[in-house]
């Protein structure tokens, strides 16, 4: 190779290597990765939509959003036989595609965000997205806004891999993917925004909010140019006869928590049961029957009942509409809230939104019919109710009120409505977050020992133990040791506290400046005490083993600076100290890196 290409090459490599450096701490360049990741997570969640639409139409002659008239021209055992196939079909798929042998989600997104600087392989998201997609496409009674969320967050993290930026700039680019894949799937630019900063960035720091904003309407536009600028349900004018009708509203919100708590606790009992039976030595069914068993039962049900196939927003949208009598809305939302707990345990797809709008819907029309029956001509249109319905068991599900309630404005583009939403919501997600679980995905990560609960840095307090915290630099002194010497030692070290301990290294206990009685400082007694007896006995202590949590609590409530560690409560071997500063530091610094700045 001549001298020339090589010093061009050379230069190549020097500029790009500039540019990644201006990448990595010129925040003004995120503008335009937002951008590029608000339009990259659109098309994901369009191509998962289309991939859904092209096996819906394939097996039943109607797209995912308009399956029950396809259904009624189908002969039974095609409705029966079709969930069935798909079952396999996804068993396979988990088995051979997928490292973590089950469907990807919500959950996952929180905790990459959270604990994994934003990191997401991307072959195995391209292979859930294909998976989920697929299980809807055959029927799946689950919902399509999960996979999408963890398409568009795994698509934001590939860009940050590929370029090498920091976890801060890969963590709000997930943010970015995020607002705009939700924002793609339902045309709401706002909730998407909100989404993305209330239930996966946990924060709303300027910093981040101005790129997920850009990235969300990026998702919105490349979603209404492909798709067009309509709502997802289409209602009829709605509006609430009386003020009176809002504790009835509150009420909804009572009932709409009681059933979340009842749905998710069904989701996690029959994930609990397939564990269970899968452990099982001799009797148990091998782990790829269980998609085909779920198919089989949704195939079943949907015979006689089609709204609970898919997403279900068809049936959602004839419930807002008024279209069904109080029993049919009662089976269906019984159906529902069975079929999915039995689709996602089954590993048949990930996705709880979609699913619990059509709950709530089911849930807020039968509430309302309830309530028009009681009081004829004093209630308003039970399409109220399904909506406020909605929201309520949505947000419940969710944890995420804000976001929910401009989601369900922007599905419907009713205002009026989204006042009793309001109401309905924040009562519904305030209960069930102080009865139950913050949301379902944080209910997810509990139950695989994560405590994300108060975000990262309340994680690290649990999660970290006070031994990775602890100075070892330890000086102690034998209890025979004079007060000269406990004297000098302590004014060496500019005061604090001399641990005294035994021969085999256990406390005893600890002396301070301010134990020190008078005579310590006279001269002619230097050698006639001893530490034994001016130690303080029982000093309060932490334990290796113990988390950062429990330790800055003792710190607080003992309002103590420095603790001895010890091995554990039987030895007691002294082996560290633990300061009250350390502790607030590694606090602020995980405070800081989960809003971006670390």
């Amino acid at each position: 190779m001549k001298w020339s290409q090589k010093r061009s090459i050379l230069k190549l490599r020097g500029g790009a290597k500039r540019l990644l450096g201006r990448l990595r701490f010129d925040h003004s360049i995120l503008f335009l990765l937002a951008l590029l990741t608000g339009i990259l997570a659109g098309y994901g969640a369009i191509g998962f939509r289309l991939l859904i639409n092209g096996w819906s139409l394939f097996l039943f002659g109607a797209d995912g959003d308009h399956l029950i008239g396809g259904l009624a021209l189908m002969p039974w055992w095609q409705i029966m036989l079709i969930p069935i196939a798909g079952g396999f079909l996804v068993a396979g798929l988990l088995r051979f595609l997928m490292p973590e042998k089950r469907p990807l989600g919500v959950a996952e997104v929180i905790e990459a965000v959270a604990l994994r600087d934003g990191r997401m392989p991307i072959r195995s998201a391209l292979a859930n997205a294909f998976s989920n997609a697929t299980a809807l496409g055959f029927g799946a009674s689950v919902g399509r806004e999960g996979p999408v969320v963890h398409l568009a967050a795994a698509l934001a993290a590939f860009i940050g891999d590929r370029l090498h930026l920091t976890p801060a700039i890969t963590r709000t680019l997930i943010g970015c993917g995020v607002a705009s894949g939700v924002a793609a799937s339902f045309n709401a630019p706002i909730a998407g925004v909100l989404f993305a900063l209330e239930v996966v960035v946990g924060h709303y720091a300027l910093h981040a909010f101005a790129p997920i904003v850009l990235a969300g309407v990026a998702g919105t536009v490349v979603s209404r140019i492909h798709l067009g600028n309509t709502p997802a349900f289409t209602l009829p004018d709605l509006q609430i006869m009386s003020l009176w009708e809002f504790p009835a509203f509150g009420v909804l919100g009572i009932v709409s928590a009681l059933m979340a708590i009842l749905f998710m606790y069904l989701i996690f009992k029959m994930i609990d049961a397939r564990q269970a039976l899968l452990s099982r030595p001799h009797k148990s069914l091998p782990e790829w029957s269980l998609p085909p068993l779920a198919g089989l039962c949704v195939g079943v049900v949907a015979i006689w009942l089609p709204e609970i196939i898919g997403v279900g927003y068809e049936g959602a949208d004839l419930a807002l509409k008024g279209s069904y009598e109080l029993n049919i809305l009662l089976v269906l939302l019984g159906g529902k809230i069975l079929l999915t707990a039995l689709c996602f345990a089954a590993g048949f797809g990930t996705g709880v939104f979609s699913p619990s709008l059509f709950i709530g819907a089911m849930l807020g029309g039968a509430f309302g019919l309830g309530l028009a029956q009681a009081f004829p001509g004093l209630v308003s249109d039970p399409g109220v109710y399904a909506v406020v319905g909605m929201g309520a068991f949505a947000s419940a599900i969710l944890g995420a009120p804000m976001s929910t309630m401009l989601i369900i404005f922007e599905m419907t583009g009713d205002y009026e409505v989204t006042l009793a939403v309001m109401v309905a919501a924040a009562i519904s997600s305030m209960i069930t977050h102080f009865s139950y679980a913050p949301s379902f995905f944080l209910k997810q990560l509990l139950r695989r020992g994560l405590s994300l609960e108060a975000g990262k840095a309340s994680y690290l307090l649990k999660s970290t133990g006070t031994k990775e915290v602890m100075r070892t630099d330890v000086i102690s002194v034998k209890p025979q040791a004079s007060i000269f010497e406990v004297r000098h030692v302590l004014m060496a070290q500019g005061g604090g506290k001399l641990m005294v301990t035994d021969d085999a290294g256990a406390l005893l206990g600890i002396i301070s400046l301010s134990d020190l009685p008078d005579e310590a400082f006279d001269p002619e007694l230097d050698h006639l005490v001893r530490a034994a007896e001016i130690v303080r006995a029982n000093p309060a202590v932490v334990y290796a083993f113990d988390s950062l949590e429990q330790s800055l609590g003792l710190l607080e409530r003992t309002g103590e600076p420095i603790l001895p560690v010890l091995s554990d409560p039987n030895d007691r071997i002294l082996i560290g100290l633990l300061h009250h500063e350390d502790v607030l530091k590694a606090y602020t610094r995980a405070l800081l890196h989960s809003h971006g700045q670390g």
